[in-house]
């Protein structure tokens, strides 16, 4: 078994590479490594506890960067165009057989229909990396859920525990919510 300090290095920098770059697999990556941390495998009842506590914390600052890299203002039903097109009546240069932007033929025009193409590319990418984090949102949150909902019984200790944890890591106030959600007495 790894040490929990080469595991949380190791996360670290998973985290890193996802902040500096946006790759989603730097997150999937981190949560395995995270998976195998394994709890039991550790000697003494204290070297169990801090691997319990390095793990939910582990868990807890992935689901915060996870977080902080979405977009409130997202909405998933403003899709970009799959193709951007001419303005009705463009004028073509002459003799050009059909429209495209190639027989644009006022300069201003063109411009302006470049900086339309570049604007939806980078719409797209936008969309595209809020829609997939979101999704791996969905699945990494269901595997911390399980870790938290096994490792942690639901009781008054519990429940300090993760409100510590949470004050500790999470910004999101829904999330913090939802995790206290899973130790909290029903």
């Amino acid at each position: 078994m790894m040490s929990v300090e080469d595991t949380r290095k190791q996360i670290g920098g998973r985290l890193d590479v996802f902040q500096k770059t946006g790759e989603l697999t730097a997150l999937r990556d981190a949560a395995d490594l995270i998976d195998r941390l394994e709890v039991l495998e550790a000697g003494s009842l204290e070297e169990r506890q801090a691997v319990r506590t390095a793990k939910l914390s582990f868990w807890l600052s992935l689901l915060d960067t996870m977080d902080s890299a979405k977009d409130a203002a997202f909405d998933p039903n403003d899709v970009p165009a799959a193709r951007v097109g001419l303005p009705a009546g463009t004028p073509m240069k002459p003799d050009f057989p059909i429209e495209a932007p190639e027989g644009i033929a006022d300069p201003e025009d063109r411009r302006k229909y470049d900086e339309a193409v570049k604007a939806n590319a980078e719409k797209t990418t936008y969309y595209r990396f809020q829609k997939e984090l979101r999704q791996l949102d969905s699945e990494l949150t269901l595997r911390a859920d399980e870790y938290i909902a096994g490792a942690y019984l639901r009781s008054p200790k519990s429940l300090k525990v993760m409100k510590a944890a949470i004050a500790a890591h999470i910004h999101n106030r829904e999330r913090a919510a939802h995790l206290r959600s899973l130790v909290a007495r029903r």
